[in-house]
């Protein structure tokens, strides 16, 4: 019997067609997930181009210029504790972000997509802008590896994350909080590690730059000016989408991103060196030696409180930034392994564990803080209170550095000081406390409870003087003290009566030391004095009053004679020249109207992103001391009255406003040129201040103070606030040499070291630190 057997094509054609049904139910059933997704991403672009449509007057009016940025590559830090771990998360992922060299056409992390037209269009575009984030995430462990990533397990992106990768070209490299700037805010400066040019000496291997190109996209150049603004206003919105969800996935508070974002949160120290990752630049030639930094480190400190059924937690803060605990930097610098090393230290922590027991602060002394509610009632004015030197970390050492003063029997130390007498005794190598005294524990002849924290030294004697305050019910004893390496045990080089102060620093030349005392009238005298804690709600400041300026002889230990000016306020001396052809001293201080610098120094206001409290800035002006031999002998003839004093002539040397100023410390009490110090951007080029500008301090700036037609030279970059410049001489001449500065990034929240050259204000060099120092008004020294 034959079988008529089918062809294997045709016994196969059954089998084909159920397949293709199954295929064609299963792709049916994708392209419904697809157009879903799809659908998600549309809703969350419709509710951007919503929020864009209603605040697009506000792009409209912002400024056209390119916006620059920067990728981020990701870095390891030490692990360090901080008052609260969930900000400290996000501050360790912001903080371990660095900026990669990368050409200035590369203008926008914003790419030139618009919405899609159709779902698969659009999953299209998502699934291959967000493979290369994938594939990296998946190899990946973390679920934190991107900014918007679920917290619980999750097969593909969100919604989020596609409309995410559509208009921002977003990777795990892009953190929400790291974007180089706010996206159209228009400003066309800088930003943090934005270099002017290429660098080719780029820590960064050619396949991630490969990989960071192509996730940047270019502006295109026909780009219509409207479409620009708008798509960069998209980004701006998809960003704050973006960072409310960090903080939501972090459990932080808006008030604790902005706190991070101001640089007033608190420290984390790194008692071990470490070396810095250098940015951009290269290691400046023969730089040498270590630059010491001092600022405030702890500006919060939590205590319990016990209640009747549980125990709540509280958090004291410092009112005014001059109180805060403070924090001492290292970088040392070693030219021959062309290396950068870092360390810091809180050097207050005792102190803090008074507060976290006491709720408070329990002041030692009368005026210990400059304006701060110590949390404390009036009885804690009569508890027994511990001498300085009852603990090494046990004071607020925060104001002033003085390098390798001789105390205790070494002259190896760095002492840090304040303004209640206080001398915090730190091992230069390590920056460990070693004790802490006060001027009476050194000489029992130094008396005076309130000090002057900056001490001037003479490198020529290699003495160090300062000015003590003993106040009085009616008056005020003030007393000139020096300590020497020959006269270790210090003493009195004269003293004088007047009215208490708020003193800051002096002033001094080779052969007279030169203490203005600031108008300033106590409603109680000394009795309002004794019972308050706060130096500012005990003295007010009196406009009707002059300016006294007492010269010291250092040769006869006297008083020479007295000058008086109109009434000013200043907290810094630039310089003081004396000149003996015509028997005169010539002083450079940055002057104000009164003492509002002081009073706008408060944490919760400058924690505030504006600049409707911005910190002021003093006037450079020059006084004129003339013949002082002749007015000391009228001086000495009438026995010390005040009856017929001399005016101190005064004129303004430079009209830009500036704060924290330093020279090269080889012209220091001689003739010299150029001061650098610290400003706002905008006041300095004569712009109208911008609300993204903050209030404290955002460049820094060279100034000639012999001619005020030369332009000044600033240094600045966007969202970067510097400390005070410290100047490193390379040879004889006046400005060459380099400006050292750390800067606090508060787009990234973290700290970088600025290296310019001093006659060009180029950038040397910028390196990373590895955690971000707050911002202050803290002082810095370099040592050779």
């Amino acid at each position: 019997m034959t079988t008529n057997a089918l062809p294997p094509s045709a016994a196969s054609e059954p089998l084909k067609s159920a397949g293709a049904e199954a295929n064609t139910t299963a792709v049916k059933a994708d392209v419904t997930v697809v157009e879903a997704d799809a659908t998600a991403v549309g809703a969350n672009a419709a509710a951007v181009e919503d929020a864009a449509e209603t605040l697009q007057p506000a792009a409209d009016s912002a400024s056209k210029k390119n916006l620059e940025t920067a990728p981020v590559a990701e870095i390891k830090d030490d692990a360090c504790t901080t008052v609260n771990p969930s900000v400290d998360s996000v501050a360790s992922a912001l903080e371990d972000s660095s900026i990669v060299d990368v050409p200035q056409s590369a203008s926008a992390v914003v790419g030139t997509a618009s919405t899609p037209e159709s779902p698969r269009e659009a999953e299209r575009i998502s699934r291959s802008l967000l493979s290369p984030v994938l594939s990296r995430s998946s190899s990946k462990a973390p679920a934190t590896s991107h900014p918007l990533q679920n917290s619980g397990d999750s097969a593909g992106p969100s919604p989020a994350e596609l409309a995410s990768a559509i208009l921002l070209k977003d990777s795990d490299t892009a953190r929400a909080f790291g974007s180089a700037a706010v996206l159209g805010s228009g400003e066309s400066e800088r930003t943090a590690f934005s270099p002017l040019q290429r660098n080719s000496t780029s820590p960064v291997s050619s396949g991630s730059m490969r990989g960071i190109h192509a996730e940047i996209a270019e502006v295109s150049d026909d780009e219509d000016s409207e479409d620009k603004q708008r798509r960069l206003f998209k980004a701006a919105e998809l960003r704050r989408l973006q960072r409310e969800q960090m903080a939501q996935n972090n459990n932080l508070s808006s008030e604790d991103i902005q706190i991070m974002r101001s640089g007033l949160s608190n420290a984390r120290e790194y008692v071990t060196s470490s070396e810095l990752r250098v940015l951009n630049g290269a290691f400046p030639d023969g730089l040498r030696g270590s630059l010491y930094l001092l600022g405030p480190g702890q500006l919060d400190i939590k205590y319990n409180v016990q209640r009747e059924l549980e125990q709540a937690t509280r958090v004291f803060t410092y009112g005014n930034i001059m109180d805060a605990l403070p924090l001492l930097s290292k970088i040392s610098f070693d030219p021959v392994s062309k290396t950068i090393v870092h360390r810091s230290r809180l050097i207050a922590k005792q102190a803090a564990g008074r507060i976290h027991m006491e709720h408070g602060v329990n002041t030692k002394v009368p005026g210990a803080l400059y304006l701060t509610d110590t949390n404390q009632t009036v009885l804690s004015k009569f508890i027994p209170k511990a001498p300085h030197h009852a603990s090494p970390e046990g004071e607020c050492c925060s104001q002033g550095i003085e390098l390798f003063m001789p105390l205790q029997g070494s002259s190896q130390t760095i002492v840090c000081t304040n303004h209640v007498g206080a001398l915090q005794n730190i091992d230069p190598a390590d920056l460990r406390p070693r004790s802490t005294v006060d001027f009476k524990s050194v000489n029992s002849a130094f008396k005076g409870a309130l000090s002057c924290p900056h001490m001037q030294y003479d490198s020529n004697t290699r003495e160090h003087f300062t000015v003590l305050q003993d106040v009085g019910f009616r008056s005020t004893t003030y007393s000139v003290v020096c300590i020497s390496e020959t006269q270790p045990e210090g003493y009195v080089v004269a003293s004088f009566t007047a009215q208490a102060s708020v003193l800051h620093s002096f002033a001094i030349t080779q052969d007279y030391i030169i203490v203005p005392v600031y108008p300033y009238d106590s409603p109680l005298g000394g009795m309002s004095y004794r019972w308050s804690d706060s130096l500012l709600e005990t003295l007010s400041f009196d406009h009707s009053r002059p300016v006294m300026f007492y010269i010291i002889s250092r040769e006869y230990r006297r008083v020479q004679c007295v000058y008086q000016a109109p009434s000013f306020f200043a907290l810094h001396q630039i310089n003081a020249v004396q000149e003996s052809a015509t028997d005169s001293v010539a002083i450079d201080m940055v002057t104000y109207d009164d003492d509002t610098v002081l009073r706008r120094m408060q944490i919760k206001e400058l924690r505030k992103s504006s600049s409707a409290f911005p910190v002021p800035t003093g006037v450079v002006r020059r006084f004129q001391l003339n013949g002082i031999t002749m007015e000391a002998t009228k001086y000495v003839g009438s026995k010390g009255s005040l009856s017929l004093i001399p005016p101190a002539h005064s004129r303004i040397v430079r009209a830009e406003r500036i704060e924290l100023c330093c020279i090269n410390p080889i012209v220091a009490a001689r003739p010299y040129t150029f001061v650098y110090a610290l400003g706002h951007s905008d006041t300095l080029r004569g712009q109208p201040t911008q609300s993204s500008v903050g209030a404290m301090y955002n460049c820094i700036v060279k100034l000639n103070t012999n001619d005020s037609s030369v332009e000044p030279l600033i240094w600045s970059r966007t969202h970067c606030f510097p400390s005070e410049p410290v100047f490193v001489p390379r040879n004889d001449t006046e400005d060459d040499g380099y400006v050292l500065s750390v800067f606090f990034d508060s787009m990234r929240i973290t700290s970088c070291l600025v290296v310019l050259d001093a006659q060009t204000f180029n950038e040397v060099l910028i390196a990373q630190l590895p955690a971000a120092i707050p911002l202050s008004f803290g002082h810095a020294k370099f040592a050779i």
